[in-house]
């Protein structure tokens, strides 16, 4: 092997040391407000069919520094198992609320909140309100003849969302704008 090749080898190896060393030194310690804003979200996750840890990781995502965190910080944060963390990071991630990060010459992968994640999920409860119109009509071809606004009242319900999603979901996006600017 030539000098060349054992100096490449060597600069890898320093650089692996020093990420390593930067992720142990950069391990997120919550404060007692930070713990509670993190239980908090894993309990509002929780409450609309999520996963009290996916919240928990949403909720540490949207407040560590730095912005992305290993598994392992992620584990060590919030004192959950590995397999917790793969989990549920692999759940919001096909939800769009988590993106994987990797670095070169580091082996391990890093999650953060991803740019408007608030602002996509949002959208995407026009295509919710579409699968909930369908759920509606379906109900009107097995209408029960005791209290059918069990169905009728889902099939109003999405009408109005349908008819008023589209321009709220505008005028967030022309507020979002005015407030980044």
């Amino acid at each position: 092997m030539g000098v060349s090749a054992v100096t490449s080898r060597l600069g890898n190896l320093l650089l692996r040391i020093q990420l390593k060393f930067q992720n142990i030194l950069n391990c997120m310690k919550l404060t007692a407000e930070q713990s509670q804003f993190v239980e908090q979200t894993g309990r509002f996750w929780e409450s609309t069919t999520g996963s009290r840890n996916a919240g928990r990781i949403l909720g540490l995502l949207m407040i560590c520094e730095p912005d992305h965190q290993s598994s392992a910080d992620i584990v060590e944060a919030l004192d959950v198992s590995a397999g917790s963390v793969s989990t549920q990071v692999r759940h919001l991630e096909q939800i769009g609320l988590v993106e994987r990060l990797t670095f070169r010459g580091d082996r391990a992968s890093y999650y953060r909140l991803p740019d408007r994640a608030w602002s996509k999920l949002m959208e995407g409860e026009l295509q919710r309100i579409a699968e909930m119109r369908k759920l509606a009509e379906s109900g009107t071809q097995v209408l029960p003849d005791s209290r059918p606004e069990r169905v009728t009242e889902l099939g109003l319900i999405v009408d109005f969302f349908a008819d008023e999603w589209p321009a709220l979901m505008g005028r967030l996006r022309d507020r979002l704008t005015k407030e980044r600017t």
